[in-house]
């Protein structure tokens, strides 16, 4: 499993459009988006991911166990936001 703080918003660029299993489910997340945000912390680059999920899934903010065939594992905290054309979507922040 990858520890989320040695990864940037380079690490996910070329994988918009590829699905994120969710462990222990057979739904996955398709990636549509990275976004950088200027911000002073220290720790590194400010982003956020925006994922897509089926039609008509429910889901609650919490911690969710991804799987990717690049990245493997990642544990991620996802909030749901509004929906895009009515899909749902889900968005994760990195600062």
């Amino acid at each position: 499993m990858f520890d989320l703080a040695e990864l940037g918003p380079q690490h996910f660029d070329d994988l918009i459009g590829t699905r994120f299993a969710i462990a222990d489910s057979e739904l996955a997340l398709t990636l549509r988006a990275v976004e950088r945000y200027r911000s002073p912390s220290p720790r590194g680059p400010a982003f956020s991911l925006t994922f897509a999920a089926p039609a008509n899934t429910r889901g609650t903010q919490g911690t969710y166990r991804l799987i990717h065939p690049r990245l493997g594992e990642l544990a991620m905290f996802l909030v749901p936001i509004a929906p895009v054309d009515g899909v749902p979507q889900f968005e994760a922040v990195f600062n």
